[in-house]
């Protein structure tokens, strides 16, 4: 059955997802969905030591204000609706929410379609454009 995105106690979009490390390890992690973060995962680092994700170095990202801010990032395995996809998980040390972001959407074909006036959320399969084929050169 496929994953059900809802709602959490505070209005919010929030989908259950499982991450893994490279060992195959893996957690459940309920995350937020959030449009303004253009990354994959956004893992607290109280969530992320647990898991055994290996830390791969820092990373400068902006923030909505356009300030940058230098974040811990590890790579690893997020399993959502029977599919994984690899990316980069960025480690927050003073939040205590894990967000996904626009790359999530991107990365598992998703189409979020939010109604709080009728509580529903739907995270839709999508499937990409294919690029267009060009014809076969000929050439004299």
């Amino acid at each position: 059955m496929p994953p059900n995105p809802y709602f959490d106690s505070n209005g919010r979009p929030t989908v259950d997802i499982e991450v893994s490390n490279p060992l195959g390890w893996k957690k459940p992690i309920s995350a937020l969905i959030d449009t303004g973060f253009d990354g994959f995962l956004s893992l607290p680092i109280t969530q992320a030591f647990p898991i055994g994700l290996l830390l791969r170095g820092t990373m400068s990202v902006t923030l909505a204000d356009g300030s940058s801010q230098a974040k811990l990032y590890c790579l690893g395995g997020l399993h959502f609706d029977q599919d994984v996809h690899v990316g980069i998980i960025l480690i927050e040390w003073s939040s205590d929410a894990a967000l996904v972001g626009m790359e999530f959407l991107r990365s598992f074909n998703r189409q979020l379609v939010v109604d709080p006036a009728n509580g529903s959320i739907l995270l839709n399969k999508i499937t990409p454009p294919t690029p267009p084929t060009l014809p076969p050169s000929s050439t004299p």
